[in-house]
């Protein structure tokens, strides 16, 4: 069962915001609903910063991408949600109707790679797919080079990864096989011998947790999280040879929201240099998409990462054969 879960924040009084963002912070409605589904602690971080700055009650729904798409399309004709913070940039283009498109006047700053096309998506930050080994499970020359190599029989039983139903990053991945391997019925049998050896777990973050413990040696998993285990020395990042996304990550304003100028004033909040910086002083692993602010200095650098061209627009209007299409996978394999 869902819930609120933060209050960040009093609404008490509307304070007039100084600097950059004060017409908007003038007319804003006092309070932000969030439906999020990234990582509570960074929703934490910047809801709570957000609400501060501008006096804004924050209230957070955290669940997972796919649950909260069905909690807003539940709502639809009366919006709880202001905001989905989650997903990746096809997840609002997958459900226009649910989705108002915004321009951010930050955007002029972010990466022209970022912006989403149709204007639902802020690009707050970019996001890879990859495996993640543990370092004393998997000795470096029996490292997987490719994503295809995940289904080598010796791997069994051996690599976790998230329902895509559940999981938008786990989606991500599976649309990236896809974009590789191909969208046809070759592709889709590079992903079934694939899954044979994966265990299918409800929710991304078990993924990275379980190899971190070593409960497994291999997951598929976003870099971020990752990341984090390779600044404690406990695993390792493979890239795969055979290319992976880069992607922005999703936040959308919500269509009908009850408080569109605080969801707009959120939009902006995080594209904008204080944020972006924030970003990677606290979340390290994360890649911001502002121009001039770069990422954590123990990152693989992007021009070193083979980076596939990778379709939003298909992913989208394909999301819902996709994820069918992978849960018969799922059910026969696991």
């Amino acid at each position: 069962m869902l819930k609120f879960v933060k209050r960040a924040a009093s609404s008490a009084a509307i304070v007039l915001a100084l600097g950059a963002g004060a017409s908007m912070a003038q007319d804003h409605e006092g309070k932000l609903v969030v439906y999020a589904s990234h990582p509570s602690e960074m929703v934490d971080h910047f809801t709570e910063a957000f609400g501060k700055k501008y006096s804004i009650e924050v209230l957070t729904v955290k669940a997972g991408t796919g649950e909260l798409l069905n909690r807003i399309k539940a709502e639809a004709s009366r919006p709880e949600a202001d905001i989905l913070w989650g997903g990746f940039s096809d997840t609002g283009g997958s459900m226009p109707d649910l989705f108002e498109a915004y321009q951010s006047p930050e955007l002029a700053s972010i990466e022209p790679s970022m912006h989403d096309a149709k204007g639902y998506n802020t690009p707050f930050a970019a996001s890879l797919m990859v495996i993640m080994a543990n370092r004393d499970m998997v000795k470096p020359e029996d490292r997987p080079k490719t994503w295809k190599d995940l289904a080598d029989p010796k791997w069994h039983g051996l690599v976790v990864h998230a329902d895509p139903s559940k999981s938008s990053s786990s989606l991500a991945a599976l649309n990236t096989w896809l974009m590789i391997y191909g969208r046809d019925d070759t592709g889709w049998q590079v992903v079934e011998e694939m899954t044979k050896n994966q265990n299918i777990v409800l929710k991304s973050s078990l993924v990275f947790q379980q190899v971190g413990r070593g409960e497994y040696p291999l997951g598929v998993t976003y870099e971020e999280a990752a990341f984090n285990y390779v600044l404690a020395d406990e695993a390792d990042i493979i890239y795969p040879e055979d290319g992976t996304l880069a992607q922005p990550e999703g936040m959308f304003i919500v269509k009908g929201s009850q408080n569109p100028n605080a969801a707009k004033l959120f939009a902006d909040y995080l594209l904008s240099e204080e944020a972006q910086k924030d970003l990677v002083v606290n979340f390290p692993g994360r890649r911001p998409t502002r121009i001039g602010v770069a990422a954590h200095e123990k990152m693989v650098p992007l021009q070193d990462i083979k980076i596939i061209d990778y379709d939003a627009d298909w992913a989208a209007a394909n999301r819902a054969d996709t994820l069918a299409r992978m849960q018969k996978i799922i059910l026969a394999t696991q």
